[in-house]
Parts: C-alpha cells; structure tokens; sequence
C-alpha cells in the first residue's frame, strides 16, 4: 500500500515535534551534500521481524511535507497503544519518476540498529567505540532494561551510495560492524526516537533523539546547519575503522590503542603475535601497555604522592594527629584565583589537585578534640570538603567494605587514617592482617590515585635519634615498614622537632626530600614553623661560599 502524505491535524503533544525535529536534522544532512527528494516511513510487508497493526504501509514525504509525516507517524502509533503500527525509516533520499515509482539516490547518513537479543546486554565498550570514532551512538530501552541496544547514526559530507540489497548505504554495515552486537534480521532498520517498536524479540524504544544528538542540534535551521557542519565525517573514515576493528579481531583494546589506520595494521599485528595474541599480556607490554602515560603525582611534593600510601610515623605527644588533620584542612580549602598555595612541612601543596571530597579516619579523638582543633586551623571554616568517619561503619561492615563504599564518592584527593591501629579489624602483629590492611588502602589509592597518609606509632619507649631509625622501631608486622611508598617520621629533639623521610621507594630524581628539617613548635597555631637556612635543616652541609664567609669573620675576629 503506497500513499502520499496527506494533512492530518496537529497534535499536541512533545512526540511529534520530536519526530519531527530528527527527521528535519536528516533532511539538513542530505540537503548538506545536495540531496532532494523523498524519504519513505513504512511498515514490514510480513510481521517479521516487526509487528505492525497494518502490514506493507509506503508512506513518501518530501521536505516541506516532514511535519505532517511526523503527525502521520504519531496516528499510526496509537500513542503506545497496541494493536498499532509504528514506522520504520527509510532514510534513502529518492527521486519521485512520472510513473509514480521512486529511484534511490543515496544517504547523507549512514546508520544502524543494534539490538541487545535473549539475555544479552550492552557494554560500555561498544558506546565508547562508536563516540571515540567519531560517530553518534545512545542505548535502547527493553522495559527496565535500559541498555538493551545501539541505535547508530554517522553524518556524512559526501552522497554514500545505496548497497546491492537497496536497503542500506555504504556505511551503515561498517557501523554494525563496530558496534559489535550481533542482530542480522534488525542491524538494516532505521528505528525512529519516541517510538516503541514491537519485534519477534520484544519491545524496543529509543527513548529520546537528544540522546543521540545534542539538544542545540534540534532546536533551528540554524543549529541543524552548524550541527550538520561540525559533525560530518568522511565515509572513509567509517570503512577504516571498521576494516581495523575486524582487522584487530575485534579486540577492544586493540582497537583503541592502534586506532583507525589501516596503514599499520600489519606491524601492529605483528606486535600482538610476539605476546601469543594474548590481550592481557598485550596490555602489559611496552610503550603502548595501559598506563603506560601515567606520571608521578604529589598531593605534597617531595613528601606525599597520589595514588600511594605514605606512613606518619613517630611517637606519642610529637604531634601527629595535628600534622595529618593539618594537611586534611589545607586539601580541604576553596583557594580563590591567585591565592598562594599554603605549605605543609616546608612543602607547597599541590591545590590544584585537591578538588574533590577528602577524607579523615579520626579513630582516636572524638569530635570535641576534632572541633577544637579546626577551630584553631581553620578558623574561618573554609574547610567544606573534609569528611570525618570514626570506627562503627554499621553492623558487619569491616573497614574493608567501607572502604568499597567509598569507591563511589568520584574525587578523593587525600584519606587519612589516623592511627591504623584503629582500623586493622586485629592484632597489629598479625602479617596477614597488616597485609589485608594495607592491600585495601593500596587498592583504593592505585584505583582512585588518591594520596593515602596512615598515621602510626613507634614502639613505646623508643628514643629514635634520626629517621633512618624510625623505620626498624615502628610497631607491628613488618608490612608497617615494608608496605608503604614512603614513610614520613617526626621525633623531638629539645624545643625542636625533626620531620623527614624515614623511607623513601620513589627515584630521588623526581624530587623527593632528602634532608632532615627542623621546626619551631607554635602551640598557639598547633602548627610547625620551619626555621630559616641552616638552622632549618639537621646537619647541613655547608656550602663553599659560606665555609668561606666564615673563615673570613673568623680571621677578623683573630680566632
């Protein structure tokens, strides 16, 4: 049954303006590369693989008559209801003959319908495929099921010819191709947004065309232009990458790294083959393995690295907890443009990492001891994004699974645990229980690239007379030692107290601190001040300059 459009009121409501806005962003896209015509809304001549109330519906509609073919779609729909008959596109840009018979030309778009069957869901590879090659891609919806297919779409600057079958155009089997999700009988159909479509495996709906596009590509001629301008790619383009991705044997990974150029396919083969074409062992390998562009980051530099656990260790009453809570407020703050960073043991801190919500495990002092001690810090409260836990995470929940929880939470530029005795969930002694501890924070911080700073004590009575001994008198198992990046001890010496790195695995090279610094005790701040030039660092060598300064005075003064 052929017809052309014919008027049909207009209804009021969102569904055909949406309808209408896709098939107007298509027409742009033909009109674009010079394409004027007809496209068709039809429905199946058999019910496979689309049920439609009315079997065998052609309904031809040029440009100007777009908005009466949307409210014609939208009668046939039945608003949902069943028994009806939702169209299918035919996006094929045709010339109406004398004859009344309609000759294909061409497509300015090439797309394809992807659908999740039986149990079958989507992955994020595939969307994230489809986005990076340039290409437009939004789920389908199966009732609560909101991942249940790709609807496809790429723009085109050139007329992509029409396939051997007539049902296609160069282009859209490569998209199928790359979404990777197999559904022969449907991949062809061109689904339309706002529709649900019944089918031999279901109910189908793509709920939303802005979901595919943007909502400034639907809203004027205008936009649709400039939408169709910025968007439109080479068909080239789309048979390369479909000729890689196969090429790759569709191994996602692959893909991705090597990209769309058909030009070094066959060394990049070659690589894969060295490592038995194994994908894990590929991603682990040489300049292109995952990661292989990660950097070395400091929350504090030379002190405090991201995505590493740093260990504070001393004894009781060197102020610990004021230097850990400290550095939580200091991460904390909203710094305004142009501010100076402030400094944290003589180091800046990097606040343009500090951006998300910071965490501190205060296991020991209660928030009156916390309060109190803010107040003083961060007298003006402008720490916001500091986060107190203490130790009860709900009955059955270990420290372990709280901090699975806490996986959630998208940007953590610091957890502090303040002191991890609080947290080990057992003796301290105990190996396996240590480790457990440490492989959950070294996990969090790898997974997060959060800086992770464990507060913890040395054996009671230990008199450590310089950093290198803080490490062989820390207590418990030897993870304490073993398991930290680094470790950060402090001791008193007199009126002063002495901070440095007790263990260091990052190559000095990158900037670590190597000295033993020196600090003034301000009580009334509960901060540290760094004493000036060499009375700041323990044992300084001095330079040639200054061995000779000295000699000088010390001649004229006859010494």
């Amino acid at each position: 049954m052929t017809t052309t459009v014919e008027k049909t009121p207009e209804l009021n409501t969102a569904l055909p303006e949406q309808i209408e806005s896709e098939l107007n962003l298509i027409w742009e896209a033909h009109r674009a590369v010079g394409l004027e015509g007809y496209m068709c809304l039809y429905t199946n001549t058999e019910q496979v693989p689309f049920r439609a109330k009315e079997a065998g519906i052609k309904l031809w509609f040029n440009q100007e008559e777009t908005a009466n073919a949307a409210a014609e779609v939208v009668k046939k729909y039945n608003d949902g209801r069943l028994p009806n008959s939702p169209l299918l596109l035919n996006p094929i840009v045709h010339e109406k003959l004398e004859d009344g018979t309609y000759k294909p030309l061409g497509s300015a778009i090439a797309w394809c319908t992807s659908l999740c069957l039986g149990i079958n869901s989507l992955n994020d590879e595939s969307t994230n495929r489809i986005w990076e090659s340039g290409f437009f891609a939004s789920p389908f919806h199966r009732g609560i099921d909101e991942r249940s297919g790709l609807k496809v779409v790429a723009i085109c600057d050139e007329i992509l010819p029409v396939t051997e079958d007539g049902k296609t155009v160069t282009g859209c089997r490569e998209l199928y191709d790359l979404a990777d999700v197999a559904c022969d009988q449907y991949w062809h159909a061109y689904l339309l947004s706002g529709i649900a479509y019944l089918t031999n495996n279901g109910l189908f709906l793509h709920p939303d065309v802005r979901k595919v596009f943007t909502d400034q590509a639907l809203v004027s001629t205008e936009s649709r232009q400039a939408f169709v301008k910025d968007s439109s790619i080479r068909v080239q383009n789309l048979i390369d990458a479909a000729y890689c991705w196969n090429a790759y044997e569709r191994h996602h990974s692959l893909y991705i790294k090597f990209g769309p150029n058909p030009e070094t396919v066959e060394t990049n083969l070659k690589f894969f083959n060295l490592v038995a074409r194994d994908v894990q062992l590929f991603d682990a390998t040489g300049p292109m393995r995952k990661d292989a562009e990660a950097m070395m980051e400091f929350l504090v530099p030379g002190l405090i690295p991201c995505g590493a656990v740093t260990l504070l260790a001393a004894g009781g009453g060197t102020g610990k907890s004021s230097l850990a809570h400290q550095l939580g407020i200091l991460s904390s703050i909203d710094y305004e443009p142009g501010e100076e960073a402030p400094k944290w043991l003589g180091q800046r801190v990097a606040i343009e990492k500090c951006k998300g919500v910071n965490i501190y495990f205060a296991g020991e002092d209660g928030p009156a001891i916390i309060n109190a001690r803010a107040n003083i810090m961060d007298p003006e409260g402008r720490a916001r994004r500091l986060m107190f836990q203490r130790t009860d995470f709900g009955a059955g929940v270990t420290f372990a699974k709280h901090m699975e929880r806490l996986h959630k939470i998208p940007n953590i530029s610091i957890l502090i645990i303040d002191p991890a005795r609080k947290y080990l969930g057992g003796d301290e002694n105990d190996p396996n229980i240590a480790s457990d501890f440490f492989s959950a924070l070294e996990e969090f911080a790898v997974a997060k690239n959060t800086a992770v700073l464990v507060v913890h004590h040395i054996q009671k009575g230990a008199n450590p007379k310089s950093m290198v001994e803080i490490t062989d008198m820390l207590r418990g198992a030897e993870a304490f030692a073993d398991r930290p990046r680094v470790i950060i001890g402090m001791l008193r010496d007199g009126a002063y107290t002495i901070a440095g790195l007790a263990k260091n695995s990052i190559p000095p090279s990158i900037g670590m601190v190597t000295e033993e610094r020196v600090f003034a005790r301000d009580a009334k701040r509960l901060s540290l001040v760094w004493l000036p030039g060499h009375e700041g660092v323990r044992n300084a060598n001095l330079s040639e300059e200054e061995l000779q300064k000295i000699a000088e005075e010390s001649k004229q003064a006859g010494r």
